[in-house]
């Protein structure tokens, strides 16, 4: 008995003398709402609403004044990158991120700038779940999002169009382009 209590109290104190990090202090901070409020969500509010002012909402935020952080971008190597793009309410974040790094691998490889077409290997993914799905009498998912696996599965299979050949806004317009772009071969092919 005399051991287990020992080895208690040893435990304890070595877990009391062990150095702790200093905690970050935390606050709440009211702001008006931001980026997603106004520009994703304004095309999902009821019209009327838009003439209501805006709410103030109170967030949690750490507060880092007294810390020594880098804080300079002249810290860090910059890499190449085109700005970002908002998926909105797409449910699609995982082909605008994964397109976003093979543009930015294209760059890094090669040198060029290109800006590929996120709705196109979108497109494809729903033809290839709608497959699946028939196939499979209803047994299968059917719904939206996805992960950077599909994007690599699609590459491979259908190719990558930079965005000019394929918005995913009118299918009219795009049908034209992607005859187009057929006949001049400038698809671009992953393998």
């Amino acid at each position: 008995m005399k051991k287990i209590i020992l080895a208690i109290s040893a435990f304890i104190i070595a877990v009391a003398a062990s150095p702790q990090q200093p905690k970050t202090p935390g606050i709440m901070k009211e702001g008006k709402t931001g980026y997603f409020q106004n520009t994703i969500m304004k095309d999902i509010r009821a019209v009327d609403e838009s003439a209501l002012p805006a709410k103030t909402e109170k967030r949690f935020q750490a507060d880092l004044s007294g810390m020594t952080c880098p804080n300079k971008i002249s810290f860090y190597q910059k890499e190449w990158h085109l700005p970002p793009v908002s998926q909105g309410n797409s449910n699609t974040c995982w082909c605008f991120s994964t397109t976003s790094f093979f543009e930015s691998e294209v760059n890094r490889l090669t040198g060029q700038e290109i800006k590929l077409s996120e709705m196109y290997t979108v497109y494809w993914e729903y033809v290839e779940r709608a497959k699946r799905f028939v196939s499979e009498r209803g047994n299968s998912a059917f719904s939206e999002g996805s992960e950077a696996n599909a994007v690599i599965r699609d590459f491979k299979k259908y190719g990558i169009v930079p965005k000019e050949v394929y918005t995913g806004m009118n299918p009219a317009v795009n049908s034209i382009h992607m005859k187009r772009c057929s006949k001049n071969s400038s698809i671009i092919w992953i393998m």
